[in-house]
């Protein structure tokens, strides 16, 4: 019995050493994650381009102002499957290990409805932050996470205004929320092969943001646009708090229920559309992403753990840009042919990098192609290859992470589904 309380009171003392580390840090994923950009299959096969040119509907999403230029009503709907891997490799070892993740799955929905000659109303249904990690109970990491499961929302009702043939204006709202269920082994010796670990779940409160945009063609070769989506405060309360430990260390966990308010960030855009030819259209394109928003993550409790009420992990995240090119080309009239690519900066300062999402420089090389059937009926689909430079990490002391190389990356493939009516095809 000694010798037990001596090794618990040996892991208590290192889970207070590591307390956000080894209860919290995971959920900086709430958070952000990765940032999903798969809102249209048309955008996603021109390499993520869509503020600077006509994209169609989802155009409700990247920049309001050119849904006024939509010349009928439409709706739209489709859906992405994610593939995606994370190594990692332990430094001076020869230890390796990967995610054993399942498929995930981002969707988009949109209506457009065209009121008259100047005005377009929409709304829009998307999935711009998600992840699903799972690193199992056996790894290395296991004190940092076992598995994370994210679901993020937004609903956008939009309203755009055609201030005259060439000029159009938009704005909405972005009601957003989301879910979720992270896990991670708990560094105190089992008993009775009972596995100990902590488990935190929770709903977010809807919170609401705005989407305004702006667009310009300049004449028939050239357009430009401008787009503004605002930083989110996402916030749990009441979140359940499970903390599954032996029963001589229960007292030391006796929380139940967290509050956190987590930032989802701004992104500033802008872009241009260069009509080449009457058959290929290129797209240019820079967004800032604002997650300097995001300086650290706290956790309150409803009662002590650790003896504790709070735990503080610092993640100092920095804006980071996306640099982007798309090009599609008219095959025939009915077929559309899509390329692109990106290159996005990380957020993650280096001793920051934690196992949910370990962020690098990124490039992005995305296919895609378009059919319309009888003029008014599009089946879009579109392939895009994620690849995230290695990373080595040293981490930071408070930042919850693991020292180690990480490499991740991501095959996703999708499909658009979308039908005009009214006024014009």
């Amino acid at each position: 019995m000694k010798k037990f309380l001596k090794k618990a009171t040996t892991s208590i003392i290192r889970a207070g050493l590591l307390s956000a580390g080894i209860l919290l840090s995971n959920s900086n994923v709430m958070a952000s994650g990765y940032q999903v950009v798969l809102q249209g299959s048309r955008v996603t096969g021109m390499g993520n381009c869509a503020v600077g040119f006509r994209s169609g509907a989802p155009s409700l999403f990247f920049n309001p102002g050119a849904m006024a230029m939509e010349e009928s009503s439409s709706f739209m709907l489709g859906a992405n499957f994610i593939s995606s891997n994370i190594q990692y490799a332990a430094p001076n070892s020869t230890y390796r290990a990967e995610t054993d993740s399942p498929l995930g799955t981002p969707f988009f929905a949109y209506g457009i409805y065209k009121i008259n000659d100047k005005l377009n109303v929409g709304l829009g249904v998307v999935t711009p932050f998600g992840s699903t990690v799972t690193w199992g109970n056996e790894w290395a990491g296991r004190y940092s996470l076992n598995e994370l499961s994210l679901a993020a929302i937004v609903i956008q009702p939009t309203v755009s205004y055609k201030i005259s043939e060439k000029i159009g204006i938009g704005g909405g709202l972005s009601i957003s929320t989301g879910s979720v269920s992270l896990r991670r082994s708990v560094p105190l010796e089992a008993q009775n092969g009972q596995e100990n670990y902590a488990l935190l779940e929770g709903s977010a409160t809807p919170a609401i943001g705005f989407n305004l945009g702006a667009y310009y063609e300049v004449n028939e070769k050239i357009s430009l646009g401008i787009n503004y989506r605002s930083k989110v405060d996402l916030t749990v309360e009441g979140g359940d708090a499970t903390f599954v430990v032996p029963s001589l260390v229960q007292s030391q966990f006796q929380a139940q229920k967290f509050d956190a308010t987590l930032p989802l960030p701004s992104v500033f855009s802008i872009g241009a559309g260069i009509k080449a030819s009457e058959k290929l259209q290129l797209a240019l394109e820079w967004n800032i992403t604002g997650w300097s928003a995001y300086k650290e993550l706290k956790f309150d409790y409803d009662a002590p753990v650790l003896g504790s009420t709070e735990t503080v992990s610092d993640r100092n995240y920095k804006n980071s840009s996306v640099f982007k090119l798309g090009a599609e080309y008219m095959a025939t009239e009915s077929l559309a042919l899509r390329g692109g690519i990106y290159y996005d900066q990380t957020a993650v300062e280096d001793g920051y990098i934690t196992p949910e999402t370990p962020d690098s420089n990124t490039l992005g090389y995305t296919l895609g192609l378009g059919y319309t059937v009888g003029e008014r009926f599009t089946i879009d689909v579109h392939y895009l290859l994620v690849d995230k430079a290695e990373r080595e990490n040293v981490a930071a002391p408070n930042s919850g992470g693991l020292d180690g190389t990480f490499e991740s990356g991501a095959n996703i493939f999708g499909f658009g589904l979308s039908y005009k009516f009214g006024a014009s095809k």
